[in-house]
C-alpha cells in the first residue's frame, strides 16, 4: 500500500489502476491529483470525469481524447484505447474495476447503493461485451475499499428496493437489533438492516458470467477506518472524495 492510493490489479502489466487513500483524496469532483498520477506512473495519461449521479449510465471511451473529458450524468466507464485514464470519486460508495487482458479492455464504476440496486457492475460487463466483443469468463473484476455490512446500516426501504431486483439479497442483509430511536441521533423510528454491497456486488457480477476465482474484494470498510479512508456516513456528510482510476498502458 502506498502512502497515498492502494494498487490495483498490479498482476498485470497491461493495467495500471489506483483508490486513493485519505492523503490522496480530492476537494469533491472532479478528481485530478497530479501528484497520485505521477505516483501510480499516469502523468501522460488523460483523465476521464464522470460526473456521478447515484445512477446507471455507463459511457464507452472509443477514442483517446485531446483533452481532459468530463461527462454529465455518468457514474461508469469502460475503454479499450491506452492512455485513457478513467476516474470515479467515493467518500463511501465501492468502485469496481474491470479488465479483460483477452481484449485489453477496462471498465470503473460507481456502485453506491442506488447503482448496485440499478445492476451498475453487471450493466458494465454486458457492455463491455456489446463494444469490445468481451466475455464475461475472461474478465477480472476488483471490487474496491467502501463501505461494508457492518456499518451500512439502512431502512426497510432500501431493503425492499433491493428485494424487488435481487431475489438473493435477503442472503446478504441482516435485521438490525431494535433499539429506541433517542439512542441513534437524527435516526427515525423503524426497522433498520445491515446490507453488504460488496457481496451483492459479486453475486450479479458471478451471474453476469464472471469467474468467482476472477472477483477479488477489498477487505477495508471505509466507515470504519477513519485513519485511511474518508466516509461520508461517519463524517455526516464531507466535501472530501477519494479517487478511483484505472488506465491501459
Amino acid at each position: 500500500m502506498n502512502e497515498k492510493y492502494i494498487s490495483v490489479f498490479s498482476q498485470f502489466e497491461q493495467v495500471k489502476g489506483f483508490f486513493s487513500l485519505k492523503s490522496g483524496a480530492a476537494d469533491g469532483f472532479p478528481y485530478d491529483r497530479a501528484d497520485v498520477f505521477e505516483e501510480a506512473g499516469l502523468a501522460d495519461a488523460l483523465p476521464v470525469w464522470p460526473k456521478q449521479v447515484h445512477q446507471d449510465h455507463i459511457e464507452a471511451v472509443m477514442e483517446k481524447p485531446q483533452y481532459p473529458l468530463e461527462l454529465a450524468d455518468t457514474d461508469g466507464l469502460i475503454a479499450n484505447v491506452k492512455g485513457v485514464l478513467l476516474t470515479t470519486v467515493h467518500a463511501d460508495c465501492l468502485p469496481v474495476y474491470f479488465f479483460d487482458p483477452t481484449k485489453e479492455a477496462i471498465g470503473l464504476v460507481h456502485a453506491g447503493w442506488r447503482g448496485t440496486v440499478k445492476g451498475i457492475a453487471p450493466k458494465a460487463v454486458k457492455k463491455m461485451c456489446t463494444e469490445f466483443g468481451c466475455h464475461g469468463e475472461d474478465i477480472f473484476a476488483y471490487i474496491g475499499p467502501g463501505i461494508s455490512k457492518c456499518c451500512f446500516e439502512t431502512g426497510a426501504e432500501v431493503c425492499r428496493a433491493f428485494q424487488e431486483s435481487w431475489p438473493f439479497i435477503d442472503e446478504m442483509a441482516e435485521q438490525a437489533p431494535s433499539r429506541p430511536p433517542n439512542q441513534v441521533p437524527g435516526n427515525p423510528p423503524g426497522e433498520k438492516y445491515y446490507i453488504d454491497l460488496k457481496a451483492v456486488n459479486e453475486r450479479q457480477l458471478i451471474d453476469a458470467g464472471i469467474k468467482p476465482e476472477h472477483i477479488e474484494i477489498s477487505p477495508h470498510c471505509t466507515c470504519c477506518e477513519p485513519e485511511l479512508f474518508c466516509s461520508y456516513r461517519r463524517e455526516g456528510g464531507t466535501y472530501r472524495r477519494m479517487g478511483a482510476g484505472l488506465c491501459l498502458i
